[in-house]
């Protein structure tokens, strides 16, 4: 059995030019946060990262705004194989939203799906060895709504 132990929300100007930091994802910080509070949980906590990559660059962005990378650094963190499918994170086990199509609307009900396949161990050749506990990640309009879920498998 699956259950959502948290779900929260943060938003930001729609508007790229009227944010604070262009290169920051304040929306996807604050719901990541609020969503880990409200599990009880931290980032190390995680088996998975179900992050919104319709974009190369809200990849990276994302992965700082939910504090595994270092403002900046978030480009670099995969690159000894930490998102991979048996890295420290994995992120995009299946592909992603880029390689998915994407489909907007319905791209939410695409991550919750994913991870509910991670954690019922039902991903086949895309299965996270023992997931247990993950993060989905939704943004709307570049960051500016942005969903997080916590989904956890119950023992």
């Amino acid at each position: 059995m699956i259950r959502i132990r948290a779900s929260a929300i943060g938003t930001d100007c729609l508007a790229l030019d009227n944010r604070k930091d262009p290169l920051e994802l304040s929306g996807a910080k604050l719901s990541g946060q609020r969503a880990l509070k409200q599990a009880g949980i931290t980032i190390e906590d995680l088996d998975l990262f179900e992050l919104h990559d319709a974009y190369t660059i809200i990849t990276s962005l994302s992965l700082e705004a939910a504090g595994f990378a270092e403002k900046g650094r978030g480009v670099f963190y995969g690159q000894d194989g930490a998102i991979g499918r048996s890295g420290k994170l994995p992120i995009s086990t299946m592909g992603g939203l880029k390689s998915r199509g994407h489909p907007v609307g319905a791209t939410g009900v695409y991550q919750m799906v994913e991870t509910y396949q991670q954690l019922t161990g039902t991903a086949g050749v895309n299965q996270v060895p023992n997931a247990g506990l993950a993060m989905v990640q939704n943004n709307g309009g570049t960051g500016a709504t942005v969903v997080t879920h916590i989904m956890e498998r119950m023992h």
